[in-house]
């Protein structure tokens, strides 16, 4: 060891540490330790920390859609409350407004926040009033929503749910809704009702313009007025259209033209409460535009009207995607296709699940390459509803030999069945020769001897074990085969393989 110069010893180097641990005893222990507490913090640390707990509290409360609870830093101390009040903007400070507040007297108590709106009425379970109860602990609901309303230029987030709601509050709603709110950001309105009378929107609400709306959530409600609301909202993200009523129908040209000024938006959901009357065909090739930050697409009703809609715009980054059709005889749809090519071309190899299902619906599912924070990885489904069982197969044949990517890059087949469905060879046959690429089959074991019928069918004078999944090395078997298992349908299939040169492993999974 050096030192100044001089090299020390073993002993040198042993008097040197007792020296210096004499010297750090001689010391105050608030010298050798010094305890740091909450209170000696600077100002701009606390406000590093509560947006930190922020975070964290948006995180648990994720699921409920609420503000976080800013109020309980208040009652620490008065310190903690002036750092809290005059950091309202960073804190994203916020007054939660729901129909068991008392709104009026929350108005007068606090700040000129920011309002989130949270309405859920119920008809059928509201509490009973009993003449005894006194006046202060009887309040009307309706009116905390008005009150809070009537702040138009503060509220951020409305969310209103109602379940068979009196026509007279859903007046009083509307009405209360018919001017503009220039600060709104989230609107979500839900009605549900058994009747045949559904709440209805027309030009005159939010005074059709919303210029920092960024999410529109509608739920059974007919707003025939909705392109004139849309064409004020440029920063939409999130368009979500739930139950759309028959009376409440947009043409798809129409909607066309809406989206066309939402170069924001990232979420799209179009649900049609019941199968609506299919768009005329138009010959005339439209403009085609573009929505540059779309990811999610999903769609429930009849797929001429998706077609119609999809021919008029691209979406390079569409990464989600989910499908419900409506019972038809025939699916053309080579706009939908056209809409995700970008997105299967971005695969070499994936798995595609065909779900049969017990309630005359098919399934068609493969992966997303995406991740979610909060949910598992999605899946691109389509799911098509059938009136009879035996259309199941010849569905998902027209809407899959469509797809000419899953020709070149389905490398594994699973077909599930849940109940009923058409066991004709020929059929399944025709479904297997839109899957040429296929090198591994899982099929379920009360299905084997249809399927093992179809795979050795002959088609057109040659062996149908040369034709179709010619890459085919693995083949499972999964379930209990009812009553006596047939076996020769898939050893001969096996063998005609084996013939050819290509062999194929068999495995059984049974329950």
């Amino acid at each position: 060891m050096q030192m100044d110069g001089l090299s020390m010893g073993p002993n040198s180097k042993n008097i040197v540490l007792c020296q210096r641990k004499k010297l750090l005893i001689q010391r105050e222990p608030s010298q050798v330790f010094q305890r740091v507490t909450i209170g000696s913090l600077p100002d701009n640390v606390l406000l590093d920390i509560f947006c930190f707990y922020q975070v964290v509290i948006n995180l648990k409360v994720f699921m409920q859609d609420r503000p976080w609870d800013w109020e309980k830093l208040l009652h620490v101390c008065r310190r903690w409350r002036y750092i809290v009040f005059e950091s309202p903007i960073h804190l994203n400070l916020q007054l939660f407004c729901t129909e068991e507040s008392r709104v009026r007297k929350l108005l007068d108590i606090w700040p000129p926040y920011p309002l989130v709106i949270q309405f859920n009425y119920d008809y059928t379970d509201l509490p009973v009033v009993s003449e005894w109860d006194e006046p202060e602990d009887c309040f009307d609901p309706t009116d905390n929503l008005v009150a809070a309303l009537e702040r138009r230029d503060r509220v951020r987030e409305i969310q209103v749910y109602m379940a068979k709601a009196p026509d007279h509050l859903c007046e009083q709603i509307v009405t209360a809704m018919e001017k503009p709110f220039p600060s709104l950001r989230s609107l979500s309105f839900r009605s549900v009702d058994d009747s045949e009378v559904l709440l209805e929107l027309d030009d005159t609400f939010l005074n059709g313009s919303a210029p920092c709306l960024r999410d529109l959530s509608l739920w059974g409600i007919s707003f025939p007025s909705l392109p004139l609301l849309l064409s004020s909202t440029s920063d939409l993200t999130c368009l979500n259209l739930f139950d759309i009523p028959e009376f409440g129908y947009i043409p798809p040209e129409t909607m066309a033209i809406s989206l066309s000024w939402l170069p924001k938006l990232e979420c799209l959901v179009i649900k049609f409460e019941s199968p609506i009357p299919s768009p005329k065909q138009r010959n005339r090739a439209p403009t085609r535009f573009v929505l540059p930050s779309l990811t999610k697409l999903e769609f429930e009703g009849e797929s001429e009207y998706l077609e119609v809609l999809a021919a008029q715009f691209d979406a390079p980054l569409l990464n989600e995607f989910a499908m419900t059709f409506a019972h038809q005889s025939v699916f053309d749809i080579p706009q939908t296709v056209r809409l995700i090519n970008n997105y299967l071309d971005s695969f070499e190899a994936y798995s595609l699940t065909l779900t049969f299902k017990s309630w005359n619906c098919a399934s068609i599912t493969f992966p997303s390459n995406i991740t979610h924070r909060f949910a598992f990885p999605p899946s691109y489904v389509w799911l098509v509803m059938c009136k009879e069982s035996d259309h199941q197969v010849i569905s998902v044949t027209q809407i899959c030999s469509q797809i000419l990517l899953f020709r070149s890059g389905v490398k594994s087949l699973v077909i599930e069945c849940g109940g009923l469905v058409d066991r004709n060879p020929t059929l399944w046959l025709q479904l297997f020769h839109s899957f040429p690429s296929v090198q591994s089959l899982q099929i379920p074991a009360h299905l084997e001897p249809s399927i093992a019928s179809a795979l050795e069918r002959p088609t057109e004078g040659s062996l149908a074990a040369t034709e179709v999944f010619p890459s085919l090395h693995s083949l499972s078997i999964v379930g209990n085969m009812p009553g006596k298992t047939v076996k020769q349908p898939i050893q001969s299939f096996v063998a005609a393989r084996q013939r050819s040169g290509r062999l194929v492993a068999i495995s059984r999974v049974r329950y």
